[in-house]
């Protein structure tokens, strides 16, 4: 069923269901199974990326590069700026190392390793997969109220991951195999368009988002429900726009208008309803505003090189310094520069995509280049109030990995046979001692 699957890409998958009890050790530093499987798989990513002739480094690789240089770099300079008590050189080094090592091994796997259609397919098939096996994990954590995983694996390793058991809706947010039940929702949530998309029945398309929502819910959460539902309103809209001229800037158009008139008609701004009046816990959403106002404060008075693993000016009553919002925790840690970076390489490598797959002659690459789309801009959207952390972190650049090979398709070669080059010639015909002459020529 999935024999065209490399197998970093399957180890790596498999990797970001193992729970964070099965770390190894090794001097000071916890090593994570993703972190474990991506110092193994790294080297030879890179090796593969710098040898192989159907790999071409293109600028979107240059920009992911940049932006983990920059990661890196800021880090360590923080860390022999010692800022904050608990802020030592090697610790700045280290995290920005480990951040670095999960971005740039989660994207050069899949970069590397996925390079045509059928590996992407069965990529896809074993993401689906896995998305099935940790929603039948988490399913009794939300049912019963209680984290099977996590409490299995402490009683034999002894290693307390922190956890709240905390109730919506009468049903008990599930961490599943995940270290928090967004991040596990937000994994499940982003494989909606890839797997509508990997298979041509109605009736199996259907089965396959009832099934991605049923593993979503047991998170309990509201970002990863917003997550399938862009994507359902984007895969929808697809197919009622189809064959529209310029339909992209109509799209967006409407949306800007609808957002004027709503911020005419409204009391609060259309972002601050969605935040707080369409979430399961509205304080959470509130709370989620709060942070942003705050946390900018922060960017702007620290634009260039942020602070660091430095702790964050709030207000007193904001007790934990958490920073539920991906893109707003990079600018505050890393600056505005080591965000543009990022910024650059997924613009580059989704308008690649854009140009090499949504106008291609096949039809499976045209709908995995929508399908990768729709899940990016979904993804994209939560990580304004989703925090991608530890083996999600990793996810999220492997999951833009995943499109190089459309945004870097393999160059046909150009077979050429020799009837054909021969009929570019004259007729030449063997004569009786075996020298060619024209067939056309005087003896």
């Amino acid at each position: 069923m999935m024999k065209h699957i490399p197998w970093p890409v399957a180890i790596l998958i498999v990797s970001f269901l193992c729970p964070t009890e099965l770390s190894l050790y090794v001097g000071g530093l916890r090593l994570p199974p993703h972190r474990v499987a991506l110092l193994i798989l790294l080297p030879i990513a890179i090796y593969r990326l710098l040898t192989r002739r159907d790999i071409q480094i293109r600028s979107f690789d240059y920009a992911v590069l940049a932006y983990n240089i920059a990661t890196v770099a800021v880090f360590n300079i923080h860390g022999m700026q010692l800022i904050g008590p608990d802020l030592t050189p090697s610790n700045g080094l280290v995290f920005g190392g480990s951040l670095a090592l999960e971005s740039t091994g989660g994207y050069l796997v899949a970069r590397s390793w996925v390079r045509n259609i059928d590996q992407f397919r069965d990529a896809v098939r074993f993401l689906f997969a896995s998305v099935l096996i940790a929603g039948v994990i988490a399913l009794p954590d939300t049912l019963l109220g209680q984290h099977f995983a996590h409490d299995l694996l402490q009683s034999l390793t002894g290693y307390v991951h922190p956890r709240d058991t905390e109730q919506r809706l009468g049903l008990t947010r599930a961490y599943g195999t995940f270290d928090h039940p967004i991040l596990l929702g937000t994994f499940c949530a982003s494989a909606l368009a890839l797997a509508w998309f990997n298979v041509r029945s109605g009736f199996a398309r259907w089965g396959r988002a009832a099934a991605i929502l049923a593993a979503t819910f047991t998170a309990v959460s509201s970002a990863p429900l917003l997550i399938l539902a862009v994507q359902g309103v984007l895969l929808g809209w697809d197919h009622l726009t189809r064959g529209i001229p310029k339909r992209a800037t109509i799209t967006v158009g409407m949306l800007g208008v609808l957002y004027f008139c709503a911020s005419l008609v409204m009391t609060r701004t259309p972002i601050a309803f969605i935040a707080t009046g369409m979430t399961l816990d509205s304080w959470t959403g509130y709370y989620r505003l709060v942070i942003w106002e705050n946390g900018l404060e922060n960017v702007w008075a620290n634009p260039w090189i942020g602070l660091g693993m430095a702790d964050w000016e709030r207000p007193a009553w904001m007790a934990s310094a958490s920073v539920d919002a991906l893109w707003l925790l990079i600018a505050m840690r890393t600056g505005i520069p080591t965000l543009l970076m990022l910024i650059l390489s997924i613009t580059l490598i989704t308008r690649a995509v854009v140009l090499r797959g949504c106008k291609h002659k096949e039809r499976g690459v045209r709908q995995f280049a929508l399908a990768w789309i729709v899940s990016l801009i979904a993804l994209s959207l939560s990580a304004c109030t989703v925090h991608y952390w530890n083996a999600l972190y990793a996810y999220f650049f492997f999951f833009i990995g995943l499109a190089g090979w459309i945004a870097d398709p393999i160059r046909a070669k150009s077979k050429v046979s020799t009837k054909a080059t021969l009929s570019r010639q004259p007729n030449w015909q063997p004569n009786v001692a075996g020298y060619p002459i024209a067939a056309h020529s005087p003896r």
